[in-house]
């Protein structure tokens, strides 16, 4: 028995040119694949196929390390324009990983010309792959080759205070300047003692072509030596040599200490002419700030003559000195005696002449101390009568050779005049 043929009704056969309508195949083979779909003819079930044809080799130039790349039309089997496109590079004529390309070529672009700046070192190869909505064609063969940019940036120049001390530790400026548009970090680490472990800290910017200037913290670094570098890289990746700078991190205040002496053959207890104040630095102060006509580290003359220095000791047992005719006032800051010295009003010491009875201020470079000698004494004395220990307030300005400012220090046993 024969059956006979059966037609499938008019609205099952749009169904099924809908869906082949809509079918995509895509092929990636190598060169001789394409891209194709189908789309729907007038008449149910006449679909006709289209493909994006494959692009001829792209146009690329380098210059300064930059790119252009350039490219025709593309268009379908069928004729109709490609107004998309996306564009890759590799490393070598053939073979290599496929890289998508930078910059103004980035992405898709619906030009047929772009740009990439600061192409990485190396010589590249530029392909274009044309795009119709979510379809994409047959890559084009490879453009010549194009040299990236393989000149790494100048070394940048950084530039720190010679000196880390209490005032700057917290916000230390680290000032550099590097090639305009690189990628910039700069490191900061101390040289610890044996033991402990090293401190590093970074900061990054991004160089203008001016100075610029970072800080850092530095206040839990070791003391000594600090060192700076800065290394830039451009954009095409390559990195300069390390620009470094360094600073001495000395972050101790200097301690003063007093000692009051009297000669043996003076009355123990009573401050008179020939008694002596030592103020000693535990380090290298900067002379200049104790006096401004001193010249650091070299031996200065003694401040001395007739009527020149005048030490006067208060009512309340602090000891002061002032000049007259010198060629400046010491900056030493009151001492405080830790003892009755005066019995009424108070003490004053100049003296009469260019000799032993003069009062005079002696700086030692060698032992970093200053001397005060008494010298004729006017006023009523009392036998001193032991309350603490002696010490100087120096004032503000007098600072060590890393500049920071100096402070007063009890000694460990009370002395007197």
């Amino acid at each position: 028995m024969t059956r006979p043929i059966q037609t499938p009704p008019p609205g099952r056969k749009a169904r099924v040119a809908g869906v082949v309508a809509a079918a995509l195949v895509i092929s990636w083979g190598g060169p001789a694949a394409s891209a194709y779909w189908q789309t729907l003819s007038s008449n149910d079930g006449g679909a006709k196929a289209d493909s994006i044809v494959a692009l001829a080799a792209p146009v690329a130039s380098g210059s300064g390390g930059a790119a252009s790349v350039s490219w025709a039309q593309g268009t379908t089997a069928a004729g109709r324009l490609v107004s998309s496109y996306t564009v890759a590079r590799y490393s070598s004529a053939t073979g290599g990983t496929k890289v998508a390309a930078g910059g103004g070529c980035l992405g898709t672009i619906t030009a047929r010309t772009c740009s990439e700046a600061a192409l990485p070192s190396g010589t590249w190869y530029y392909t274009v792959t044309p795009v119709v909505g979510s379809w994409a064609g047959v890559e084009s063969a490879r453009s010549s080759g194009v040299v990236g940019d393989s000149t790494p940036p100048a070394i940048p120049t950084v530039t720190a205070p010679a000196v880390v001390n209490i005032s700057n530790v917290a916000t230390v400026p680290v000032s550099v300047t590097a090639e305009t548009g690189s990628s910039v970090k700069v490191t900061v680490t101390d040289t610890p003692p044996p033991g402990t472990p090293q401190q590093t800290l970074t900061q990054n910017l991004t160089a203008n072509g001016s100075v610029q200037t970072v800080n850092f913290d530095l206040s839990t670094f070791s003391q000594g030596t600090i060192t700076y570098t800065a290394i830039a890289t451009d954009a095409a990746g390559n990195v300069s040599n390390p620009g470094a700078a360094t600073s001495t991190k000395d972050t101790v205040a200097p301690t003063a200490k007093v000692t009051l002496f009297s000669p043996s053959k003076n009355t123990a207890g009573v401050a008179e002419t020939g008694d002596t104040v030592s103020i000693k630095y535990s380090a290298d102060i900067n002379s200049k700030t104790i006096c401004s006509s001193w010249t650091n580290g070299v031996q200065p003359p003694d401040i001395a003559g007739n009527n020149v220095v005048t030490v006067t000791i208060s009512s309340a047992n602090i000891l002061t000195v002032t000049t007259a005719g010198a060629a400046c006032t010491p900056n030493i800051g009151p001492v405080t005696l830790g003892a009755n010295y005066v019995s009424s009003g108070s003490l004053t010491f100049t003296g009469t002449g260019n000799g032993g009875g003069a009062s005079k201020v002696a700086w030692d470079n060698a032992s970093q101390t200053l001397t005060i000698t008494l010298g004729t004494r006017s006023g009523t004395a009392n036998t001193g009568v032991g309350t603490s220990s002696p010490t100087v307030a120096p004032p503000a300005g007098v600072t060590d050779t890393s500049g920071n400012q100096a402070v007063g220090f009890a000694p460990d046993a009370a002395s007197r005049f």
